[in-house]
């Protein structure tokens, strides 16, 4: 925690922090409802939920109030947005079809991390490797914006493949487990919110998730980087 900044320049950091998170909400969602209307389901389409605009995803507590918070205490950033309704009997295949509309999201949100390497490559052969370092280890300069925006989004999909019940994850485990295993696991559902919970207030969290990260961020990020940077000479 770097303690509540109310400087100008502290407060449009909050609000492009906010505003970040919300963007990659909204294409988390609008994923899983283009997914699900493509497989048969028209539901969230029908509700406005394959869209951009981040009313229809918003949920108060975890896309404003909690990055907001966030934001203004100077940690990281994180939240959630409203779940997409889905009705899986639309589906040919029910199973599959669960898993491809669950995964579609981190998907997403792994290709937003692509997209923001990719600008930061192109700002590299702009400029030079050396330029890009030092602008990206210097808070709020463009550079800075976009590997937060990268960041973020290997946070969204990491923590959102966790296969634990209601998590995207749960629908492609769900989908890959046998019968029996799989009417078992979808008793326990009911108990995803509670698990969860023993997920947040513990250390089993960041036990699950920066081994995740660190594997992703080097994949998604910095091999990349590091090999165009070879490339040019840096």
């Amino acid at each position: 925690m770097n303690g509540l900044d109310l400087s100008p320049l502290g407060i449009l950091s909050v609000l492009l922090q906010v505003l970040i998170i919300l963007f990659s909400l909204s294409v988390h969602e609008s994923a899983h409802a283009w997914t699900a209307d493509k497989l048969g389901d028209p539901t969230a389409r029908m509700l406005g939920r394959i869209t951009l605009n981040p009313l229809p995803h918003m949920d108060i507590l975890g896309t404003l109030i909690l990055p907001l918070a966030m934001a203004l205490m100077g940690g990281p950033i994180f939240g959630w947005a409203k779940p997409v309704p889905v009705i899986s009997r639309n589906f040919k295949h029910i199973r599959r079809d669960e898993a491809l509309v669950g995964i579609a999201g981190p998907i997403s949100n792994l290709l937003l991390c692509a997209a923001a390497t990719v600008a930061l490559g192109i700002w590299m052969a702009a400029t030079s490797p050396a330029t890009l370092s030092a602008q990206l280890q210097t808070p709020y300069t463009g550079p800075w914006w976009v590997l937060r925006l990268a960041f973020l989004n290997l946070v969204l999909a990491a923590f959102n493949l966790i296969p634990i019940p209601p998590l995207d994850g749960s629908w492609v485990l769900s989908a890959l487990l046998p019968f029996g295993v799989h009417r078992f696991y979808e008793e326990i559902r009911r108990f995803g919110p509670f698990l969860l919970l023993l997920l947040f207030f513990t250390p089993i969290l960041s036990i699950i998730l920066t081994p995740m990260l660190t594997i992703m961020e080097g994949v998604m990020i910095d091999i990349p980087l590091r090999l165009l940077s070879a490339a040019l000479g840096g």
